[in-house]
């Protein structure tokens, strides 16, 4: 996948405005080093910084240029490496970051590996990922996975169980899961037929009105899972 030409074309679609609640929790009991791993555009390290920046240090990864590019011009701290490696050593962070990412990459297990070599024991792994429920489709299509809420995905996990055994498998030790509705909010159904026709994305202008309106995705879900790297892990070794 050439994700600086993906990135050229289409602008990340970003429709929160709060950090998530399980996430905020840990941070708003501690402080230190935190990854943002597929930062994108920087929508979500903007939400950290503006509750968090005087407790967390920030960093955000991307394998894609034009996307950290786009990040930095916004304030933040962005490191780039095109073969998905962050160039950090091991337990460098007391928070790693994965939102929306773990669907796209090409072997999970391994990604999840990462993560966990990532945080240092005792610190905590933050995952997001579309759940598809039975009888959920959308009208895209990947070689992978089939109808998918994005071509770009490789999976799309079926079972809170199947995306969990991910974190668990390499180690890590699971403290919460919440699954909420995936919505796309009204005012940007131009944004999404653009995508569909593959047409170039405009800068969205906050019009008011139809912004505040929210749709839910028939049977799929945003699963979120909190997990934590056992302290007596040596840091270094695989978890």
């Amino acid at each position: 996948m050439d994700w600086d030409s993906y990135a050229d074309q289409y602008r990340q679609v970003d429709f929160k405005s709060d950090v998530p609640p399980l996430l905020a929790g840990v941070l708003s009991a501690g402080s230190g080093r935190l990854l943002d791993m597929g930062c994108g555009e920087g929508a979500l390290l903007g939400r950290l910084r503006d509750r968090f920046s005087e407790s967390w240090q920030l960093t955000g990864f991307e394998v894609s240029r034009v996307r950290a590019e786009i990040a930095r011009r916004r304030g933040h701290d962005v490191v780039v490496s095109d073969d998905g490696l962050v160039p950090s050593e091991a337990a460098s962070f007391d928070v790693v970051i994965s939102s929306h990412v773990i669907e796209h990459v090409p072997d999970d297990r391994q990604y999840a590996g990462q993560l966990a070599s990532l945080v240092r024991p005792g610190g905590h792994v933050y995952l997001e990922t579309p759940l598809r429920l039975p009888g959920g489709w959308y009208f895209r299509r990947s070689p992978e996975a089939g109808w998918v809420l994005d071509p770009t995905h490789r999976r799309e996990y079926r079972s809170r169980d199947e995306a969990v055994s991910r974190l668990a498998d390499v180690g890590l030790r699971i403290i919460s899961v919440h699954a909420v509705p995936i919505t796309f909010r009204l005012a940007s159904a131009e944004a999404l037929v653009r995508r569909v026709m593959r047409a170039p994305q405009r800068e969205e202008r906050d019009q008011g009105g139809l912004r505040a309106v929210s749709v839910p995705i028939p049977r799929y879900r945003e699963l979120a899972i909190l997990a934590r790297r056992p302290a007596n892990s040596t840091p270094g070794s695989d978890v």
